[in-house]
C-alpha cells in the first residue's frame, strides 16, 4: 500500500513536471510569436488553452516581468556612484532603447501594465513599483547636497517618474510620437528640476 502511495506521488510529480514545463514553453513560443508579429497579429491554437485562459493571460504573465526588470533598472542605477541626475538619465536612457528594439511587444506590454492599473482603480501598479527606489535615489542624492530638499524626495519621485510616464503614454497614444528623443529630453529636465537650489 505504502509503495502504490509513492508510486502514485512519483506520477503526480512527474506529471506536474511535465505540465509546467509544457507550460513555460508555451509561454516562451507565445512571447516570441508576440516579438515577431505583435499581439493582435498572433493566433493560437486550441491546445493552448488547456495551459492559459487567453493570450491576454500570457501578455499579463510578461507584464511580471516588465515590473521585475523595471525595478531590476533602477536597483542598477542605485549601485552606481552617480549624481541622481546621472542615474536618472541612464534609466530613461535604457528604457527608450529597450522599447524602441522591440516597439510593438514593448507597446502591448506598457498598454496592458496601464490598463491593469485602470481596472483595478488604483495607481498603476508599474508606477506604484517605481517610487521606492526613486524615493531611495533621490534621498541618497539630498544627503550627498547634489537634489533640492525644499521637497520631500516622495514628491520629487512622484514628479519624475510621471513625466517619463507622461512620454510613454504619449508615445502608447501616437505611434508617430519620438520617445526615444522625448524620454532623453525629460530626463535632463527634471535633473535640472530636481537639482539643489543655490543658497541665497
Amino acid at each position: 500500500m505504502v509503495a502504490s502511495s509513492r508510486a502514485s506521488a512519483v506520477r503526480e510529480g512527474r506529471r506536474e513536471r511535465r505540465s509546467r514545463e509544457l507550460r513555460e514553453h508555451i509561454y516562451r513560443t507565445a512571447r516570441a510569436l508576440f516579438l515577431e508579429h505583435g499581439f493582435e497579429n498572433t493566433t493560437v491554437e486550441a491546445t493552448f488553452f488547456n495551459h492559459f485562459q487567453s493570450k491576454a493571460a500570457v501578455l499579463q504573465a510578461m507584464t511580471a516581468e516588465v515590473f521585475e526588470h523595471l525595478e531590476a533598472l533602477v536597483g542598477e542605477q542605485l549601485g552606481r556612484d552617480a549624481s541622481a541626475q546621472d542615474r536618472i538619465s541612464a534609466f530613461a536612457a535604457h528604457v527608450a532603447e529597450q522599447i524602441h528594439e522591440v516597439p510593438r511587444l514593448a507597446h502591448d506590454v506598457l498598454l496592458g501594465l496601464m490598463q491593469m492599473g485602470m481596472r483595478s482603480g488604483e495607481v498603476a501598479p508599474h508606477l506604484a513599483r517605481l517610487r521606492d527606489p526613486f524615493v531611495a535615489m533621490l534621498r541618497e542624492g539630498q544627503a550627498r547636497g547634489e537634489v533640492r530638499k525644499d521637497l520631500d524626495a516622495i514628491i520629487l519621485a512622484e514628479v519624475v517618474i510621471g513625466a517619463l510616464n507622461a512620454a510613454v503614454t504619449g508615445w502608447l497614444g501616437d505611434s508617430d510620437y519620438p520617445l526615444r528623443d522625448r524620454l532623453h529630453e525629460i530626463a535632463a529636465f527634471m535633473g535640472e528640476a530636481i537639482s539643489a537650489v543655490p543658497r541665497t
